[in-house]
């Protein structure tokens, strides 16, 4: 394990490197496809609603389904493959994910009518397919790189690949107001421009497929679930030129349910989970109806009714309104990400490892609810006299947004949760910010045309108010920390690893120290007894310097509180042992015992037995982190079935002490050392105590493969 800890430190020591910056162009160009795909159709609806139904619009559950159906197909996928690159490796899907992707995006552009489907359900059909794509790529990209990441710069790099989006979104815009500028104003040029557009999103997805079928499966996966010490150093190796090395065998890990999973991250989960929803909601709600709000606050100008008399003028005329309004969107589009969507993601880049994730979280959510808020309550007067400062108030949601929590939401989850489930930890969060998007995209149209747009504002501030109150409850902070720091795998590895040889020294001792005293006990007379004794108290003084210097550790170093608690608890006990320990062989000296007694051999005896079983588990522990805990609970059983014997031997032989005919002096020396060396078996027991403690939270038992 310690060789472990060295390749994890070569890793997350590195300086930023060519690997690194590979990695984020990598996952980059995939988050760049996915905001482009999943956020074109924004624009894309419109052209539909005059290309196929000029006269009566969309039909309004037509109209939901595919604006959602990318959303919900990307739930699926996040979970899908967020599960199975927990099972079967990041690498091994890595590429998969932009195939399905790119599969979607030409489905949508070549769609026609089908089996009596008009081409709108077609494309929610496709659009369903390529959210699967899109879904997967939330998780994996996000473990990838915050796997390969250092500690300096992990919020950074990871905030990079999701600050990608921006990009993809303008991209979108740019490409529509292209499309529209280049075809003609006609039904054909119009059925031309979305085709085009949406088609366009396979490109980059493409584009990127080879270049993620040569990034390495990460050493943290490789480590923990396949448990290959010697591979995982030599792509450590490889990455970051350290000089790491492993000759630890292949350890068959075992696999960890969800129940398990759930029993210790649940509530982190939720709190990751429901800041998503709530982020995903009012983003959502604003990013694929933003030309829904940019034309009913008078940004576009309106479009005539389809004339009554289609003639080839009035059609004309009607053709060049349509593509002037669609211009005015796409432009309203790219100025609302170029202002504020796509700087605040940057400032999310910049600032995440300063302030830290929960802050910004914090922030961002406080800024969006105010935001709202005002936008909902002086709607009127805004739009009557204000137009600007509407637009202004509308573009800083999305700035902070993107500088907040729709940037933070993706970068915690990638490192909150172990290597066993980091990445279905993240696919759970991102499904469920997808629902929350998925039940805003239907909520809104709907909600809009029945009470008109304040109400939908006051929603989504209040949405944003809960998702303040949530991070500052339930959100970590894990700037400036290791994977295993802030997911707690790391917890038992303190424990053990690095203060095991404080640990193991001090069971020595015990050891040490118990054996003297049943040599002592056994003949207590004699020239030996001064210098038994004397070895004792140098055995119980030196273990006193070993508890000293754990306790400075502790307090010297960054550890979570269990951890610290749990090291402070043996440190402890294992101290009260020899102190008991030093306390019979001083009574024996002041008692001027002198002829040994078969009783208090008998303790000595089941003292020392004791003591061995507890250096037996004290050793037994680097089994618990292989997830073998069977030693350390034979140590437990047997130190409790020794404590118990010694429980009826001092009821047995203080009885006997008032049967006897022995004088009142000697059962009171009798009775003290019977209780003394009975409270050092509590002593071992209470040892044994933190074992449970440690099994019960970090065993793998049958139920939980």
């Amino acid at each position: 394990m310690k060789e472990n800890d060295g390749i994890l430190k070569a890793l997350d020591g590195a300086h930023t490197q060519r690997y690194h910056l590979k990695t984020v162009i990598v996952a980059g160009m995939g988050f760049f496809s996915d905001a482009y795909d999943l956020f074109v159709i924004s624009l894309v609806l419109p052209i539909l609603a005059f290309v196929y139904f000029p006269e009566t619009g969309i039909p309004s559950w037509e109209l939901a389904a595919v604006a959602a159906a990318a959303l919900f197909g990307a739930m699926v996928g996040q979970v899908l493959f967020g599960t199975l690159a927990d099972r079967l490796g990041r690498k091994r899907i890595y590429a998969v994910t932009l195939t399905v992707m790119a599969i979607g995006a030409i489905g949508s552009a070549l769609a026609t009518p089908f089996y009596g489907l008009d081409v709108v359900v077609v494309i929610a059909i496709w659009r369903f397919i390529l959210g699967v794509g899109v879904g997967g790529d939330y998780p994996i990209s996000a473990t990838m790189m915050s796997e390969f990441a250092n500690v300096r710069g992990r919020g950074r790099q990871v905030a990079t690949v999701f600050a990608m989006q921006g990009f993809g979104l303008l991209t979108g815009a740019v490409v529509t107001l292209g499309a529209l500028a280049l075809l003609p104003s006609t039904h054909a040029g119009l059925d031309l421009v979305w085709r085009l557009v949406l088609g366009l999103g396979a490109v980059p997805a493409i584009a990127t497929i080879y270049f993620r079928t040569r990034v390495p499966e990460t050493p943290r996966f490789i480590l923990s679930v396949k448990g290959d010490a010697k591979t995982a150093a030599a792509t450590v190796q490889s990455l970051t030129g350290a000089q790491v090395s492993s000759t630890s065998p292949q350890k068959n890990t075992k696999k960890v349910g969800m129940r398990r999973f759930l029993s210790r991250y649940g509530t982190l989960l939720f709190g990751t989970a429901a800041c998503w929803f709530l982020v995903d909601v009012t983003f959502y709600s604003s990013s694929i109806f933003n030309p829904t709000v940019l034309a009913r606050i008078g940004f576009a100008s309106a479009v005539e009714h389809y004339p009554l008399n289609p003639t080839a003028q009035a059609l004309a005329v009607y053709f060049s309104q349509v593509h002037s309004y669609l211009l005015m969107l796409a432009e309203g589009n790219i100025i609302i990400a170029l202002f504020a969507t796509v700087p605040g993601y940057w400032v999310a880049v910049a600032t995440i490892d300063w302030l830290g994730r929960r802050w910004l979280q914090a922030v961002g959510f406080g800024v969006m609810s105010v935001s709202f808020f005002l936008l909902a309550i002086f709607y009127s007067p805004l739009i009557a006299g204000y137009l600007w400062l509407f637009m202004a108030i509308y573009a800083t949601t999305f700035f902070f947004t993107n500088a907040g929590p729709n940037t933070t939401t993706f970068v915690i989850p990638s490192e909150v949760f172990p290597t066993k489930f980091r990445s279905t930890g993240h696919g759970i969060s991102a499904a469920s910010g997808k629902l929350g998007a998925a039940i805003a995209t239907f909520f809104f149209a709907g909600f809009v045309l029945t009470y008109g747009l304040p109400p939908m504002l006051a929603i989504l501030g209040s949405a944003a108010l809960l998702g303040l109150i949530i991070t500052l409850i339930l959100t970590p902070e894990p700037a400036g920390r290791t994977l295993e720091d802030v997911s707690r795998e790391d917890e038992l590895e303190i424990v053990v690893e690095r203060f095991s040889p404080h640990l193991e020294s001090l069971a020595s001792s015990l050891k040490e120290g118990s054996a003297e005293l049943k040599a002592l006990l056994a003949a207590p007379g004699g020239e030996e007894q001064a210098a038994r004794i004397a070895r004792i108290k140098a055995i119980e003084h030196g273990a006193d310097e070993q508890v000293h210097n754990i306790y400075v550790q502790i307090n010297n170093k960054r550890m979570k509180t269990q951890a610290r608690s749990d090291i402070g608890a043996l440190a402890s006990s294992l101290d009260d042992i020899l102190d008991g320990i030093e306390g019979v062989s001083d009574r024996v000296r002041s008692y001027h015992l002198t002829e040994a007694r078969k009783d208090l051999y008998r303790f000595a005896q089941i003292v020392e037995a004791c003591t061995l079983g507890v250096a037996e588990g004290i050793n037994a522990l680097d089994d618990l982190m292989d997830g073998r805990p069977e030693r350390l609970q034979r140590s437990i059983v047997e130190v409790n079935r020794l404590e118990n014997e010694a429980d009826e031997l001092l009821r047995e032989y203080i009885e006997k002490l008032f049967l006897d005919n022995i004088a009142a002096v000697e059962i009171i020396k009798l009775k003290d050392l019977y209780e003394r060396m009975e409270i050092i078996t509590d002593r071992c027991e209470d040892v044994t105590d933190v074992f449970k403690d440690l099994i019960a939270r970090y065993a793998l038992l049958p139920n939980d493969e």
